[in-house]
């Protein structure tokens, strides 16, 4: 009796597991991915948005200022959270933290679009109040 429940019990588990297809890829979805900052937050923001329309409605409602963007994937997004979590960076909502100059470096390495005015401004900044 016991036996038949164990055997019972494998076989459901042994489906369970190898029951991941391969021969159908999941889709990944194309768009635009981007950087955005907040002055007045001090954060940065990394994102995807499926066409310019979506990031342009974004950038109106939320106020934030386009650092970067390029052609990308939600692939691409999601390998880089899980990335910069690996690195220590915090993460508010697995898109936004603040700014620092060794997150942007990060970011760069990876290979994500960050722009160059962000580093111009907080140089020029400094100077100023130093």
């Amino acid at each position: 009796m016991i036996n038949k429940l164990i055997k019972k019990e494998l076989k459901f588990l042994n489906k369970k597991l190898f029951e991941y297809d391969i021969s159908k890829p999941k889709k990944s979805v194309n768009g635009i991915v981007y950087t955005l900052y907040s002055d007045r937050l001090n954060l940065v923001e990394i994102g995807f948005a499926e066409n310019k329309n979506i990031l342009n409605n974004k950038l109106i409602q939320e106020k934030f200022i386009l650092l970067d963007q390029k052609s990308g994937s939600l692939m691409e997004l999601n390998i880089l959270i899980e990335t910069l979590k690996q690195l220590g960076v915090s993460l508010l909502n697995n898109k936004y933290f603040k700014y620092k100059n060794s997150y942007l470096r990060h970011l760069n390495t990876l290979g994500w679009p960050i722009g160059k005015s962000l580093y111009k401004q907080k140089l020029i900044r400094k100077k100023i109040i130093i």
